[in-house]
């Protein structure tokens, strides 16, 4: 599937007459919020892909997280007043760059953007008729996507993680992260109760408020990709090994008490951090993190595998797991 077979694919759920935009100095209902960092090439097509939304009730915040590029002239080349565009002084990480715009944001929603990311036209419009009918326990709304090879526009894949979970995901937000945070409109009252991203983590500072909002509320999904997400050259923090050992040691250490209630996820979280640990060639905290695993769930016969394998050194581990396909 290509992209541009993507929006004429949904177009049925396009309201036949855009509402008009918002009157300058009135309170939008939606405050879309896109961090960037030396993206000046993707940034333009997913400020774009707001400006082409149904829905026009809205304010697009820019947070250039200090680039080097040409950021600052992609942004101001759209003179339009929906768009408020602030420049860090200072490289502090996606999570700095989406709390700066979350406390300038004066939207009732606020949705999350990432710059090299896109959305359909009708995706605003879709969440927020659904997020308006539902219950004060709903938090947010989040919904599949698809991922788009950049250079072919080619389908790499949908997001079958999603599985169509909706409700309270506190569960499955402790074994992965089903929410995507370009999917995502949450109430902004919602994350003024539990707070912003935590801007010492710079991989999993998602799932970790997506966690902390699923303690108090649930969330609606909608199964149509209404967001694009591209595999380009640059690459993207998430797909750092070390990053996400990283991320995921917080996790660990932050919900120790929410995972010891699933032993079997916990035993298997604890499996992947030292699989990951013996590929960055930590062996020892490969080993502790595998012999964590063994203790909490005796019967991960794997975690046996990685134990063993992890003793005979990195590149001996590599090599059996990849021979015999050990696996988390």
């Amino acid at each position: 599937m290509l992209a541009s077979d993507l929006n004429s694919s949904h177009h049925q759920y396009a309201m036949a007459t855009a509402p008009p935009r918002r009157e300058i100095g009135k309170m939008p209902k939606v405050s879309v919020i896109i961090p960037t960092h030396n993206r000046a090439e993707y940034l333009r097509c997913a400020i774009e892909s707001v400006l082409k939304q149904t829905f026009k009730d809205l304010e697009i915040i820019v947070v250039d997280d200090n680039s080097t590029d040409n950021t600052a002239e992609v942004v101001k080349r759209f003179e339009d007043r929906q768009i408020k565009y602030i420049r860090k002084n200072a490289n502090k990480g996606p999570s700095a760059a989406r709390n700066t715009a979350i406390s300038v944001s004066t939207g009732k929603y606020i949705a999350f953007l990432d710059d090299d990311d896109e959305w359909v036209p009708n995706k605003l419009q879709r969440q927020i008729e659904l997020l308006d009918r539902c219950q004060p326990n709903i938090c947010g709304v989040y919904s599949n996507r698809l991922v788009l090879d950049k250079s072919t526009n080619q389908l790499i894949s949908g997001n079958p993680q999603a599985d169509k979970l909706r409700g309270n995901l506190l569960y499955q937000l402790l074994t992965g992260s089903p929410i995507h945070t370009s999917t995502v409109l949450l109430r902004k009252k919602c994350l003024d109760k539990v707070g912003f991203f935590d801007e010492t983590m710079f991989y999993m500072e998602d799932r970790d408020l997506w966690i902390r909002l699923s303690v108090k509320w649930a969330f609606e999904y909608i199964d149509d990709p209404l967001s694009i997400a591209y595999v380009h050259k640059q690459g993207h923090l998430s797909e750092s090994l070390a990053g996400q050992t990283a991320g995921r040691e917080k996790l660990l250490q932050r919900y120790n008490k929410l995972f010891s209630e699933d032993k079997k996820s916990w035993s298997k979280l604890h499996l992947l951090q030292g699989a990951q640990y013996c590929q960055l060639n930590n062996m020892q905290k490969g080993r502790k993190n595998i012999l964590k695993g063994i203790k909490i769930d005796p019967l991960n016969f794997k975690a046996y595998l990685h134990l063993l394998s992890s003793i005979l050194g990195q590149s001996t581990y590599q090599f059996l797991r990849k021979t015999f396909r050990i696996s988390r």
